[in-house]
């Protein structure tokens, strides 16, 4: 059983780590729904996350520090049901605030891109194998219902709380528990597909191309608590804005430590902090660092 307990919290941990997948100034980016991993019929995750832009870092590769608070608060629902044992849905819902400092600040509130997820657990480990980890497959559809920064008629983007386009992912998720050390993988690719925009600023077609993620974590367990990190790299294709082909790729990475306890046997905790600023060579993006707590209920089958 308390395999089973540190296996369900290194993926809570995982997936609160992975879900940093976008630099602040896009307002989020692509969504990873919550997978299940452990013996769990349902689970339900309820996520606040504050996050501070830091650092713009342009295609050139200059850093400027920023010098006025942009912040963005983010509270995200989501949730995932078993069916037939290997099969899984889930869903993830973000409402968003965000919030400028200055003379010409001001904030803006309303839904991120909400997701779908389809996931097959491939990879069972009914066995309890010594060493090969438990892997699980998912589909994701993003929906574009956050706006973009290019769909923006505010001066400074805050109205801008999500990428904004239509798009179809796919991906795997890997975890194994080694006594009271656990490790955890995903990888993910996905298609972003192009839209219409007509305002003040851009009229014409926004074409997004390819992007994708890779997370690599790990932790070590004491009982009901949990200590961990993980790193999570980022790229995007340049976005080409009303046929003009200048645009540049977005890349960064993110790095996480977190907290995770088991309350009860139907609740869970997590507490994490993520920043941007410290690994790879970002280029084209804005750079953020947050802290989150996460709440989770789950039902056994």
């Amino acid at each position: 059983m308390k395999s089973h307990i540190k296996l369900f919290i290194s993926f809570i941990v995982f997936l609160t780590s992975a879900k940093t997948f976008a630099a602040a100034c896009c307002g989020g980016g692509f969504a990873t729904p919550a997978l299940i991993t452990g013996d769990d019929k349902a689970l339900f995750t309820t996520t606040y996350s504050n996050s501070r832009i830091d650092t713009d870092v342009y295609s050139n590769g200059v850093w400027q520090k920023r010098s006025g608070d942009d912040v963005s608060q983010t509270y995200k629902f989501e949730g995932a049901h078993i069916y037939n044992d290997l099969f899984q849905f889930g869903f993830s819902i973000p409402v968003q605030t965000r919030e400028r400092s200055g003379n010409l600040g001001g904030s803006s509130t309303g839904l991120g891109d909400m997701a779908l997820q389809a996931g097959y657990e491939f990879l069972p480990d009914w066995d309890y194998h010594p060493w090969r980890p438990k892997g699980v497959g998912f589909l994701t559809l993003t929906l574009p219902t956050g706006k973009s920064v290019y769909e923006s008629e505010d001066a400074l983007g805050l109205d801008s709380r999500g990428r904004g386009f239509l798009a179809l992912g796919l991906g795997s998720a890997f975890v194994k528990t080694f006594g009271k050390w656990d490790a955890n993988s995903t990888f993910e690719i996905h298609r972003s597909f192009e839209k219409d925009v007509h305002t003040s600023q851009v009229d014409g077609k926004i074409k997004p191309g390819t992007g994708g993620s890779l997370a690599i974590g790990s932790g070590y367990s004491i009982q009901d608590f949990r200590l961990g990190g993980a790193i999570t790299w980022t790229y995007e294709d340049p976005i080409q804005v009303a046929n003009n082909s200048g645009a540049s790729a977005q890349r960064f990475a993110t790095g996480s430590l977190l907290a995770s306890s088991i309350f009860s046997n139907n609740w869970a905790g997590t507490l994490s902090y993520a920043d941007q600023t410290l690994f790879g060579s970002p280029t084209n993006t804005s750079l953020s660092k947050s802290f989150s707590i996460s709440i989770q209920k789950r039902w056994a089958r």
